[in-house]
């Protein structure tokens, strides 16, 4: 019995299967292809083993990037740069600092040649007192280890500019030349008024240096 003729001329070619095929139904790899995304095919290039078994973290789309934590540490404050401005800073608020709230350490480092005035109460004379032990000698008239030298008359005058920051209040600065063994001299002395309380004052921070 003979197939009919095709209407439209050669007879439909019947699909191959299998290995070696052309066209026609695909088989498994071409299928595979053909399922995968296109998010998938661009994880898979010629040379290249496949990336499908890798996790992947994509970034979602229109998410804000976290900012980095800033690790940049503020200005450190600057030391003060004098005994009036270290007196300043103590200050906090009160019209003077206290004696317990000078750092003796700090300012012996810092400052050469420092000393505490005690106010005298009462018609008590007022006297020295080093500002680390060990500093003073010879009933507090001369300091080891200086290049000041403290006479007499040096220290009268540190006394008079010591009465003068008690009586206003607030640091006192002054100069003036001495006769010295090692001839004339001009020293610069800063005192500063201190108290445990707004109402008196109990002692006075010195530091002398040559001016």
């Amino acid at each position: 019995m003979q197939r009919p003729k095709s209407l439209f001329g050669r007879p439909p070619e019947k699909p191959a299967y299998g290995l070696g095929a052309g066209a026609g139904m695909p088989d498994e790899a071409q299928r595979a292809d053909d399922m995968r995304g296109p998010e998938q095919e661009d994880l898979e290039h010629k040379g290249m083993g496949s990336l499908s078994g890798i996790p992947i973290h994509r970034k979602k789309r229109g998410a804000a990037t976290p900012a980095a934590p800033s690790t940049s540490a503020g200005p450190a404050p600057s030391e003060p740069r004098n005994v009036s401005d270290y007196w300043s800073r103590l200050r906090k608020g009160r019209r003077w600092p206290a004696k317990s709230d000078i750092d003796t350490k700090f300012v012996s480092i810092r400052w050469r040649n420092c000393l505490i005035m005690v106010v005298g109460e009462r018609g008590t004379p007022w006297r020295f007192e080093p500002l680390t032990p060990g500093v003073m000698r010879g009933g507090g008239l001369s300091l080891t280890d200086n290049d000041i030298d403290f006479n007499h008359l040096v220290m009268e005058w540190i006394l008079s500019v010591g009465r003068t920051a008690q009586q206003s209040g607030s640091p006192v600065e002054d100069s003036d030349v001495f006769p010295t063994e090692q001839g004339e001299m001009r020293y610069r002395v800063v005192a500063a008024p201190l108290g445990d309380d707004d109402k008196t004052v109990t002692h006075i921070l010195c530091q002398i240096a040559k001016a």
